[in-house]
């Protein structure tokens, strides 16, 4: 889980143009930088802006799926894209870096997103204290306190020892004076310098209340951003599931249009033999032969009619009883009609399986490309 929100916190920005420009970068590292040239890197402060200016001859269109749509710059045009942090729903821009990829041009960017500086609070200075001409512990014994000896390269007024009374101190001081009795030597350059690294210390300790209140700060809006990136992971898992479903959906017609083609693939095989039968079929062709060999008897019939009913009509004008020759006549003319029908019959007919035939060769010239 942790290595994926990490993977969504730098989820890439993705950029598209087709020209390169090359001027400048203003304000890098700053709460807004304009930018004038392509491709780019950049540093802005969380919460901060760019302006990318469009100086080429092309129009730039870019896009970041997940975290804005797509943008689109025509020449000598502007857009100002805005990096929030607080108030910003599920698109929260922290720190870290994101990339522009060019969807057409193949070329690659950077946005790395920092925290803003904060300064370190100043340092809190503690003078030395002087020391004091005059020692008084409060001692409780008849003997003199600790012993002052004078230090070299260092000069203050000697103490005054103050010589305790000779009575015994039965602690009921209070406050301040409520303290155990210390015998031994007092170095008062050891003193100031314990108390300069006291001071040190303390100094140290205020810059790292500083630093943990800065980085307290900052997780606190890492984890509103992981929160936000956790409720659009929950979204995104919506998603997946639909999609899951979808890819189920398209798996069932793949495997139905596998089965269609494997059903054409066996009645294709099954129409190829039956035009592979056809082609070596030669019944068409005897059919042919004898259908032009019918036409040409009828066509000789015809002829051989056509003399007869001539010599006929000779023997008609030359013969006295015509009525017996207009009844041959009209029996003549009869059978040449239905010779004649039978004829154009048979030659119709030819023409049938001729045309067939011609149709047959076209689907094996043209199609099967015999």
């Amino acid at each position: 889980m942790i290595k994926t929100i990490t993977a969504l916190m730098v989820l890439t920005l993705i950029a598209t143009v087709s020209t390169h420009n090359a001027y400048a970068i203003e304000g890098d590292g700053t709460s807004h930088v304009e930018v004038d040239e392509y491709p780019f890197n950049i540093t802005v402060e969380e919460g901060g802006s760019m302006t990318l200016h469009n100086n080429g001859e092309n129009t730039i269109s870019f896009v970041s799926y997940g975290w804005f749509g797509t943008y689109t710059i025509p020449m000598s045009s502007t857009v100002t894209l805005e990096f929030p942090v607080v108030n910003c729903g599920t698109t929260c821009f922290t720190e870290g870096m994101y990339y522009i990829s060019d969807l057409n041009g193949g070329q690659q960017s950077t946005i790395e997103i920092v925290k803003p500086y904060v300064a370190p609070p100043e340092p809190v200075y503690v003078a030395p204290v002087e020391p004091t001409p005059e020692i008084n512990f409060g001692a409780t014994s008849s003997e003199t306190i600790g012993t002052f000896e004078t230090i070299s390269n260092y000069t203050f007024a000697e103490p005054i020892i103050v010589e305790p009374s000779s009575s015994t101190w039965v602690g009921t001081s209070t406050g301040i004076q409520n303290v155990s009795t210390y015998e031994g030597e007092v170095d008062l350059i050891t003193m100031q310098t314990k108390l300069a690294e006291v001071t040190l210390k303390f100094n140290e300790s205020i810059t790292k209340l500083a630093e943990q209140k800065i980085a307290i700060e900052n997780h606190s809006g890492i984890v509103q951003s992981l929160n936000t990136q956790i409720g659009s992971l929950n979204a995104t898992s919506t998603e997946v599931s639909t999609l899951e479903q979808t890819i189920l959906s398209l798996q069932l017609e793949k495997d139905e249009l596998n089965a269609q083609i494997t059903t054409l693939g066996n009645t294709t095989s099954s129409q190829l033999a039956e035009i592979t039968a056809l082609q070596g079929d030669t019944t068409l062709d005897v059919k042919i032969a004898e259908l032009e060999s019918q036409i040409v008897t009828l066509t000789n019939a015809n002829v051989t009619a056509t003399s007869t009913i001539a010599e006929l009509n000779a023997k008609v004008v030359s013969a006295s009883d015509t009525s017996v020759l207009d009844s041959k006549i009209a029996d003549l003319e009869s059978q040449v009609v239905t010779i004649t029908n039978d004829r154009d019959q048979w030659k119709q007919l030819a023409n049938n399986w001729y045309a067939v035939a011609m149709d047959q060769l076209r689907v094996m010239v043209d199609v099967l490309g015999l």
